[in-house]
């Protein structure tokens, strides 16, 4: 099953350990293929975002809006609705993730 992550919850004033954090319980615990989705001409620009603060080894691949289909985290129209992705916004996404798995 795949989690599509909204790229620009890796941006402050998110967390970008939060957002490890979760892929890596999404990877691990979840058996869940992470994607990032990026908007269009940003793909190389996040992906070096990431890389920079260790962030990327849980993420298969950075794709286009609407490429793949799967389970939606993000600010809008998601499964899994945050604002932003930080240490108070955590524990939500981690049950959600874990009811996945029930």
């Amino acid at each position: 099953m795949i989690l599509k992550i909204q790229a620009a919850l890796t941006e402050p004033p998110s967390s970008v350990t939060v957002f490890r954090d979760t892929t890596l319980y999404a990877s691990a615990f979840c058996d869940l293929e992470v994607l990032l989705e990026c908007k269009p001409g940003t793909r190389s620009s996040y992906w070096r975002w990431l890389k920079s603060w260790g962030a990327h080894d849980f993420v298969e691949e950075l794709v286009r809006e609407g490429e793949e289909g799967g389970l939606y985290l993000g600010k809008e129209r998601a499964n899994i609705r945050v604002d932003e992705l930080d240490h108070p916004t955590y524990p939500f996404v981690i049950d959600c993730l874990r009811s996945l798995r029930r």
